[in-house]
């Protein structure tokens, strides 16, 4: 019983091959705010979960290092599947299952409750606001799949720049709130494990540059539509910049 509290927060807080119930879980709901709100709810029921299994320091070392290969691959997975991703909302889902990998294994190391409940919510801020962008594409140019049109800066820059923005921060970016979640998480593993994990910056970096070449370049092939408001714009800025606060501040002292 107590291995199945690990199971079902493995389900939550996505961890292959449970991640599958994250992932579809949060794909039928409706794109927008309700899937971005569950980006930020689900891995804090999963770590609730988890706080209920056995302390990882009470394991078997072969059992922590068998939990560390299954985060590693999990990880690396999603970041390739990623790769292929066009639709908005199927990237950001891929991408923040792929972060999401970190928080297991800072718990693997014991890092307390209170930092990897901030770290949880490092890698979900940015991808709730690219979900709730998704969501304005949906419903103002019938879909979020990014290649179809080509160049939507040109259209909606303000929409584009706030989702430059979270692209850049979900894929650990120096500065944004996931970079110090994904420090805490590497930090938080052997040196040697490391060559494993440096594999998926490369990946984050590319599955990016894929998204950013159609959504920055080409010519703008759609109809001409309506641009999110300036307000708009300062919300998800705030939001940014109280995401990166909150890390300072938790790096230096719980993280």
């Amino acid at each position: 019983m107590d291995l199945m509290w690990c199971v079902l927060a493995a389900a939550l807080l996505p961890l292959f091959p449970a991640s599958w119930l994250f992932n579809r879980a949060v794909a039928r709901l409706p794109i927008g705010a309700a899937q971005g709100v569950a980006a930020l709810v689900l891995p804090q029921l999963g770590l609730a979960l988890l706080r209920l299994a056995p302390a990882a320091a009470a394991w078997p070392h072969a059992a922590r290092d068998g939990g560390m290969v299954v985060a590693t691959l999990s990880a690396l997975l999603y970041a390739v599947r990623a790769l292929s991703a066009r639709d908005l909302g199927i990237w950001t889902r891929l991408v923040l299952s792929s972060g999401l990998a970190t928080i297991w294994l800072a718990w693997l190391a014991g890092t307390p409750f209170g930092a990897l409940r901030v770290m949880a919510l490092g890698w979900g801020l940015p991808a709730a606001v690219a979900l709730v962008l998704a969501g304005v594409l949906v419903r103002r140019m019938g879909g979020a799949y990014i290649g179809l049109q080509g160049g939507l800066v040109a259209v909606m820059p303000r929409l584009t720049a706030s989702l430059v923005l979270a692209i850049l921060a979900l894929t650990a970016t120096p500065v944004f709130s996931p970079f110090f979640a994904l420090w805490k998480g590497l930090g938080a593993i052997p040196v040697a494990w490391l060559p494993f994990w440096l594999p998926l910056l490369f990946l984050w970096g590319w599955a990016a540059g894929r998204l950013f070449q159609d959504l920055l370049f080409g010519d703008y092939r759609g109809e001409k539509v309506a641009d999110i408001s300036g307000a708009g714009v300062a919300v998800i800025a705030l939001v940014f910049v109280a995401s990166v606060a909150l890390s300072f501040v938790a790096n230096g002292g719980a993280l």
